[in-house]
This record gives C-alpha cells, sequence and structure tokens, in this order.
C-alpha cells in the first residue's frame, strides 16, 4: 500500500512495522497471547463455573488469561483508555476466527455488547465491548445491537473492590430496553474482561428478562487466578 511507504503501520504491542497482510498485531505478537482452551469445553470451563448459579448461561468463553503485565493486559489499557478503538475491532474478529471451526457461533442470534454508561462513553469517546462485538459481528456475520439494554445507573470502577462490593456496585444498574428483541432468541454477550463475573452476571439477569431467552457470554480475557 502507497501509504504504508511512507506512513508505515506499526504493531499496537511491540512498535514493529506491520506487514501489508497484518492488521493491529504482528504476528509474533499475536502468537504470545496468553490463549485459554475455554473453547474445547464451552458448557464447562473456569470462566462459565464462574457464572453458574449466578445467572442463565449457556455456554462462556474467553480468548486468553489476564494478568497484570501481560500482553492481554497491556492491549486491554490501550482500548480503554488511549483512545485506540480498532484495538477492539481486531480482537473481536480474532475471537471469531479463533472460535469459528468450534462451532461456537452456529446457533447465536443476536451479539450485545455490555453497556457502558452513557456519562463513561463519553469520556472516553466509544464503548470497548462495543468494539469488540462490532469485529466479532464482522467475521461471524451476526447482527450486533447495541440498543437492547443500557446501562442505566453510573457506578464506580469495579476495579479495587472485593468481590462482595462489586456485586453490589452493580446492583440495579442495567434497565433492559427491548426484551421484544431477544424473546425466544440466543444472545451473545460480550465485554472486555471476566474477573468476578458481577458486572456481566448483572448484565445478562436483566437480559433474562425477555421471555424464552437463552444467554451465552464471550469475553477477551480472563482474570489468570480463576
Amino acid at each position: 500500500m502507497w501509504l504504508d511507504t511512507f506512513m508505515p503501520r506499526q504493531c499496537k504491542l511491540c512498535g514493529c512495522r506491520l506487514a501489508e497482510d497484518e492488521q493491529t498485531l504482528c504476528l509474533a505478537c499475536s502468537r504470545k497471547l496468553p490463549l485459554t482452551d475455554d473453547y474445547l469445553s464451552p458448557y464447562d470451563n473456569n470462566t462459565a463455573r464462574l457464572l453458574w448459579g449466578r445467572m442463565p448461561v449457556e455456554r462462556a468463553t474467553a480468548l486468553t488469561y489476564y494478568y497484570p503485565e501481560s500482553f492481554c493486559a497491556l492491549l486491554m489499557y490501550k482500548l480503554k483508555y488511549g483512545s485506540q478503538p480498532d484495538i477492539g475491532e481486531w480482537l473481536g474478529a480474532y475471537m471469531a476466527n479463533s472460535f469459528m471451526p468450534y462451532a461456537l457461533f452456529d446457533d447465536i442470534d443476536i451479539i450485545v455488547p455490555l453497556p457502558i454508561h452513557k456519562r463513561r462513553e463519553r469520556e472516553r469517546g466509544y464503548n470497548q465491548s462495543h468494539e469488540i462485538a462490532r469485529g466479532i459481528g464482522d467475521i461471524s456475520n451476526i447482527k450486533v445491537c447495541n440498543n437492547i439494554v443500557e446501562r442505566s445507573r453510573y457506578t464506580m470502577s469495579q476495579t479495587k473492590l472485593t468481590h462482595a462490593d462489586r456485586t453490589k456496585n452493580v446492583e440495579n444498574a442495567f434497565t433492559l430496553l427491548r426484551p421484544d428483541a431477544i424473546e425466544g432468541r440466543h444472545v451473545l454477550l460480550v465485554d472486555d474482561i471476566i474477573t468476578t463475573g458481577a458486572t456481566i452476571a448483572a448484565c445478562a439477569n436483566v437480559l433474562a428478562e425477555a421471555e424464552d431467552v437463552k444467554i451465552s457470554v464471550m469475553t477477551v480475557g480472563r482474570t489468570h487466578n480463576l
């Protein structure tokens, strides 16, 4: 490409020049992502077990392990705080390409990104989970809808809260806007990181207010000690 000659694209992690067929990350860095094996047993794995008894979950899959100073953590930081939404879209596409051979999208009807509060979205400029969902949708050809549920209550960051405080922090934080759009359908709820599962469970339980809905969960990262 002409632009690559004069304005070469760089890997978001190592800074090296990207090859023509590479996007966002170089091949060497993408191979260093600490991948989980959730996709081999999507109904029963550490991510799914984290949600059992807390929400009606069909399948749950995280792409990578997430721990401080990992490549996943650095990518997430740049995505959430570095005004680089393209990272989210790349991660979503990477997930979709990785999971498509395992039929994880075969019966999914609609993709719903976990919403953030409008105030936080204005500050950030975008919802990182929506960017991830877009990447998944582009590869899977499944419709992404960001107007099904909203984050109706502004909450403090979950990062430094205890497990119990995380759950309390997100109580009544979500509102279902369009139950008719997901009635009788299988929803894939997409988020960036799952730590205790409190936020995802809170949102999923609101989605479950729709009649005869099935809910699966997919995230980029899962805290390593789970």
